[in-house]
């Protein structure tokens, strides 16, 4: 589908240049629509007067993105799916982030449900300076008994206010943990050819989302179509999710097919967000299984996790609970919805190791965030005090930025100028990355600093230090310089 543009968007806003949205004209507004800065709602008028509501709708119906967008949850917990507008990142960016979340079943006792909904809420890794977390709650209503499943539901909302998704084919179950989940606007799965119509009530009298099942692309599609008809307005699509030798493919051609038929062919019925379960590898596996055939398991989930990710499945359900999974298919996600225009960088400045002095080292490198953080960790390992100056490469790699010039010896020189390193440090010696030594001899002169070329990668420092950080040796050096 062709893309839409600002001129488009500007003949349903008032054309007034009210300034109320905080932009200073109709047109820049649209532009930031479009690019989602800003939300149709930040225009009040357009929103207020009655006599906007054909433009309203109009606007709405264009700039609803082909696939549209589902909360789950509420308050704070809420998240959203879906949104997305092209089929591959390189084309603008995808905007929400794949949510995870792990099962729970309703049949385990409460202090093991309890356990897991609170290791779900508790998870964090803290990576590269950020903090990654799980999203949600998938409770499997393994029991198909409705109090079972209520009460499970309430242990979970009380060891966790997370958003959830109540998993069972049984209406009667569903609608058991909808009450006691009232107000908290879960996600209800799933809808099939068999039980749809009750479901879709469910979803109406609780105003709440419901996925549909079904391995049939066209079944799924008309199940979909059929709720949507009878007011159901926040659907997402299960096509089924399975491993293994030529299994795995179909499944992601199917999540494929669905996007591509939304994106490109503009089909409105199965333009919704969809979901990947690959806790369907652990299906029939008990729980005394070895730790090798455990792993092994998890392996092949992750696997299957890793697809489905990296091709926009707007929803994970899994079962792995162990770090080592969590923390891959975390960052994956994290890579995969990087906004492309952007260099990941961190401020260009001067940061403190602990709790330097006159007399401590002082370190330089890049503002790529992957180095910063990958210095800053192997500095702080070492347990030294010690001035790290960040040069400003426009977020690109050390090799990268000085083969590219945006690290040259007068920016660093007058980035040492700048943070005021003379007035810090007794000494005037820096000690540089070793893959920016080609900028050593011109620094020196710029800067009438000694420079010290460091090791190419920064957990060679400590043998660094060990070697070469005499300071009273490197100062005699220096005085040479001047001479």
């Amino acid at each position: 589908m062709p893309k839409t543009s600002p001129i488009q968007v500007v003949k349903y806003l008032p054309a007034t240049n009210c300034k109320e949205c905080g932009e200073e004209t109709c047109m820049a507004f649209a532009v930031k629509l479009l690019d989602h800065q800003v939300k149709i709602e930040d225009c009040k008028p357009l929103i207020k007067d009655k006599k906007y509501a054909k433009k309203l709708k109009s606007l709405k119906d264009l700039v609803t993105p082909p696939i549209r967008s589902v909360t789950i949850g509420s308050g704070d917990s809420t998240i959203e799916i879906g949104g997305e507008e092209v089929m591959y990142r390189h084309e603008l960016t995808y905007y929400k982030k794949t949510p995870i979340f792990l099962d729970v079943a309703d049949d385990d006792d409460e202090a093991e449900i309890t356990r897991k909904a609170k290791f779900i809420k508790d998870f964090t890794i803290y990576r590269l300076g950020q903090n990654f977390y799980l999203q949600g709650i998938a409770l499997r209503g393994r029991s198909n008994n409705p109090n079972t499943f209520a009460n499970a539901v309430k242990t979970c909302m009380k060891a966790a206010d997370l958003p959830m998704i109540l998993c069972s084919l049984n209406p009667d179950v569903l609608k058991a943990g909808l009450e006691a989940a009232k107000g908290k606007n879960p996600l209800i799965y799933t809808a099939t050819k068999d039980n749809w119509e009750e479901v879709g009530k469910l979803a109406l009298t609780y105003n709440c989302g419901v996925v549909v099942f079904s391995e049939d692309l066209n079944e799924l599609k008309s199940i979909a179509k059929s709720l949507a008809m009878g007011g159901v307005e926040k659907i997402a699509l299960d096509p089924g999710t399975c491993a293994g030798e030529g299994i795995v493919a179909d499944t992601y051609n199917k999540h494929m097919m669905l996007k591509k038929a939304a994106i490109h062919k503009g089909d409105k019925d199965i333009g919704w967000p969809t979901i990947g379960v690959t806790a369907t590898v652990w299906i029939g596996k008990k729980k005394d299984i070895s730790e090798g055939e455990r792993i092994a398991l998890a392996y092949e989930e992750g696997k299957l996790a890793t697809l489905l990710i990296s091709n926009a499945c707007n929803l994970l359900i899994q079962h792995t609970e162990d770090i080592w999974f969590q923390l891959a298919m975390l960052v994956i996600k994290d890579n995969i919805y990087a906004d492309p225009r952007i260099n990941p960088a961190v401020d260009a400045k001067l940061y403190e190791i602990g709790s330097p002095g006159p007399k401590d080292p002082v370190f330089m490198t890049s503002n790529y965030t992957m180095t910063y953080y990958t210095v800053e960790s192997d500095l702080k390992d070492m347990k030294i005090n010690a001035w790290l100056l960040i040069v400003d490469t426009e977020g690109i790699s050390v090799e990268s930025s000085v083969a590219g010039g945006q690290m040259n010896a007068g920016k660093v020189a007058e980035a040492i100028k700048e943070v005021g390193l003379a007035d810090k440090v007794e000494h005037k010696i820096i000690i540089i990355p070793g893959l920016a030594a080609r900028i050593s001899g011109e620094l020196e002169s710029l800067a009438n600093w000694k420079v010290l070329v460091g090791p190419r990668d920064s957990s060679g420092i400590p043998d660094l230090m060990k070697k070469y950080w005499d300071l009273d040796k490197l100062m005699a050096q220096w005085k040479e310089m001047q001479e």
